[in-house]
């Protein structure tokens, strides 16, 4: 079977969707405000452990390259002096930078980018022992020099513009700018070390130098333009006093007459260069720390922002969330009030109208199948719920009808079945006349065989009416013994002479049960007859048990597998209602439905013999009061009589009388016969005995003379002390107020005429017959 999810779980999924992808947004937005605050609220970290000493190393690293430039072109003591001390103070710079930069605070700020830009400083931080040794040794220019002390500044830049990246559009404006005038100032660093060099040596510039320096001039006047826009007011201050000041003039002156070719002098360009520079780098010192303080407000600013949107992002994803539940709760509770209207419809409310209508009872459809009450306001539910009212109503009008269907059939099959009964009846009478003038004994053996046919065939008509719903229509007042319901059960089978009783004492059966529990007990025989062996035996035995009576039949036939066994049983134990459809073991359907009647327990069981043992407990309520025990005969060899199996199993006799010293007594005289209809306790079936007989003794103080007819054929004559007839239906006529033998009586007469024909032939062997 396909698997299944609940509608909750499908709804809950569909909800959870979109608000699993609002909560994501959600925390994307609030992880990237929140991020941004953190970095702005770190800037003042960063600035004192990695920008502040990094700017230090930078100017410290321009000077060298000014000093080292005049000691190219001088090479004097002096000079070398002075640069050696500038180099010291630059060692000093890269070691703090180093140490600063490589602490925790520094490294739990950094960002990956920034890290990357940190390291790349550091080698080029690392190179300037290299460079030292090409400029002492001499094999180094102006040009390379300009070249090889550039690639720190410009590793410092990158690390700076890392520095400065937020997400605050005005601030990364104001550092952008601050970090264009940081370039323009290294640019001047440049382009003085490289005029320096030149005006050393009081020549000219080469073609190449004067390139150099005009490209660093131009790009130095290109950032400053570009830059000075950025600022606000409070840091393009310094700035403009610097540009306006006449430090700067006096700087531009020189270094247009440089680029024209003219002569400058040394010392002029170098006062106004350190002039200017002093004056740059304290424009610069005062606007990094403003533009970190700036960055404080800003971040803090950025952390409520972020705290605004995660509350109301938070506020938003709880309300989806509220309203998704309830949404898909009211969803979920409207067809689940469907699936419980459907689920009683089908469990309860059906059953109850099926359980009803096989009573018999009326059943009001609009009872029955009432609308459902409106659910909820989903109008989809709401058509579900309409549809599922025309389909309750159609189901219980469907089921009216097909219990309408199924009375009417139970009726035809009923109908007919007592008509098949009330002709069987007939036959059975004309049967008893035709036995009572038969003479030829061959002719009255099949008539006693056709008299048994008769028998089965009523037996299958009775089950014809009991799967129908109907009861058998033959009734005893009077209590029967419960060994003379058993004969009488074999007297219904066709191999009723492998059916051995055993005696069971005095239990009687209660009359009101008595025919049914006779075709139960048929039907069950008939099983263990046809599934064995047709020259084995089928044992019947019975005892009082506590709670009522239990009889064991056994056959020894091939048996059933468990599995079988247990189908079995539980169809006894929980008979189907019948389906005519299903025609496969109607037997065990009839012993179900009547089982179930009487509360009787009918058990499937292995046999000892190999076959299969049926235990059958009869409730002690279907039980009548206790036969009294016959009187053993005072006799020392009673005679014995063979069980000829009857339609209700009473012995005839079929030893003769002369063996038991009874001459008086004809040697076809018969026990006390219980005249009743055919096939009932007490009426001969009139099939002849043969292998499998049983002899039991009969007691003689039941016995008495009987006398003789004018027609030469003897009478029994009931003693006075001999107890009724319990398996008479109340009101038969006794033979007093008959006049005359009823055709019962006749029947039991031509059986035992037919035992001592039988007999007689076996012991002259010349087919005569014994009177």
């Amino acid at each position: 079977m396909a698997s299944s999810t609940s509608i909750r779980f499908k709804i809950s999924v569909l909800l959870v969707i979109p608000l699993t992808s609002l909560v994501a947004i959600w925390g994307f937005a609030a992880v990237v405000t929140v991020g941004d605050s953190v970095s702005m609220l770190s800037i003042g970290t960063l600035y004192a452990t990695v920008g502040k000493p990094a700017g230090e190393l930078g100017s410290e690293v321009q000077r060298e390259h000014i000093l080292s430039a005049e000691f190219l072109a001088t090479r004097s003591d002096a000079d070398r002096r002075t640069m050696a001390e500038q180099r010291a103070v630059t060692d000093r710079a890269r070691s703090r930078f180093r140490r600063e930069t490589a602490g925790e605070a520094a490294r739990s700020e950094m960002s990956d980018e920034m890290r990357t830009h940190h390291a790349e400083l550091l080698r080029q931080a690392e190179t300037l022992d290299a460079i030292r040794a090409r400029i002492d040794d001499g094999r180094i220019g102006p040009v390379g020099l300009s070249e090889e002390f550039s690639r720190l500044p410009d590793a410092l830049s990158r690390l700076f513009n890392t520095l400065s990246l937020t997400n605050d559009l005005p601030l990364y404006r104001q550092s952008r700018g601050v970090t264009m005038m940081n370039q323009a100032a290294d640019l001047l660093s440049r382009e003085r070390a490289l005029a320096a060099g030149v005006l050393a040596l009081k020549g000219p510039m080469t073609e190449t130098e004067a390139r150099l320096f005009d490209r660093l001039a131009a790009n130095r006047i290109f950032l400053m333009e570009q830059a000075m826009p950025e600022l606000d007011s409070s840091l393009r201050g310094p700035f403009s006093e610097m540009i306006a000041s006449s430090t700067y003039a006096r700087f531009t002156a020189l270094e247009n007459r440089l680029l024209s070719g003219d002569r400058v002098s040394s010392a002029d360009w170098r006062s106004a260069g350190d002039a200017l520079d002093t004056t740059y780098r304290r424009s610069l010192a005062v606007a990094a720390p403003e533009l970190v303080d700036r960055a404080a407000p800003v971040a803090t600013a950025a952390f409520v922002r972020a705290g605004v949107v995660g509350l109301i992002g938070l506020v938003a994803v709880i309300a989806s969330l509220l309203v998704s539940y309830r949404i898909g709760s009211g969803i979920t509770r409207e067809l689940a009030a469907v699936r419980g209207a459907a689920a009683e419809l089908a469990e309860a409310r059906l059953p109850r109208v099926m359980s009803r209508l096989r009573r018999g009872e009326k059943v009001d459809v609009a009872a029955e199948a009432p609308p459902l009450e409106p659910v909820g306001s989903t109008s989809e539910i709401h058509d579900v719920a309409a549809a599922f009212d025309s389909v309750q109503r159609s189901a219980v009008n469907a089921a009216v009808e097909q219990a309408r269907l199924r009375e009417g059939v139970s009726h035809a099959f009923r109908n007919l079945a007592r008509r098949s009964q009330s002709l069987l009846q007939r036959q059975l009478k004309l049967l008893d006349g035709m036995q009572q003038r038969a003479e030829d004994p061959e002719a009255l053996e099949n008539l006693f065989r056709l008299d048994h046919l008769t028998t089965r065939m009523r037996r299958h008509a009775e089950g014809l009416v009991i799967l129908s719903g109907g009861a058998a229509g033959r009734r005893w007042r009077s209590p029967v013994p419960m060994e003379d319901v058993l004969r009488g059960s074999a007297a219904q089978v066709e191999s009723y002479t492998r059916v051995r009783i055993h005696p069971m004492g005095g239990t009687t059966l209660a009359g009101n049960a008595v025919a049914d529990m006779m075709h139960l007990f048929a039907e069950i025989l008939e099983n263990a007859t046809v599934f064995s062996p047709p020259d084995s035996q089928v044992s019947v035995r019975g005892e009082p048990v506590p709670g009522g009576f239990a009889v064991e039949i056994e056959d020894r036939g091939l048996g059933l597998t468990d599995a079988e066994r247990a189908a079995v049983n539980e169809r006894l134990a929980s008979p189907p209602e019948f389906d005519p459809a299903e025609t496969d073991r109607l037997g065990f359907t009839v012993v179900g439905m009547l089982a179930a009647r009487y509360d009787v327990k009918v058990t499937l069981g292995p046999s000892p013999y190999g076959g299969t043992g049926v235990v059958v407990v009869l409730p002690a309520v279907l039980l009548g009061a206790p036969d009294p025990e016959p009187v053993e005969p005072q006799r020392p060899e009673p005679p014995v009589l063979t069980v000829l199996p009857t339609r209700t199993g009473r012995a005839e006799p079929a030893g003769s009388a002369r063996r038991a010293g009874l001459a008086e007594r004809p040697a076809w005289a018969t026990a006390p016969t219980r005249t009743s209809e055919p096939g009932e306790p007490g009426a001969p079936n009139g099939e002849p005995g043969g292998p499998g007989e049983q002899a039991v003794p009969i007691p003689a103080d039941l016995w008495k003379p009987v006398r003789r007819t004018g027609g030469g054929l003897p009478r029994r004559a009931r003693r006075a002390d001999t107890p009724p007839r319990p398996d008479v239906p109340s009101g038969a006529p006794s033979e007093a107020e008959a006049g005359a033998r009823s055709p019962e009586e006749a029947r039991a007469l031509m059986s035992a005429l037919q035992s001592g024909w039988r007999r007689g032939r076996a012991e002259d062997g010349n087919g005569g017959t014994t009177r």
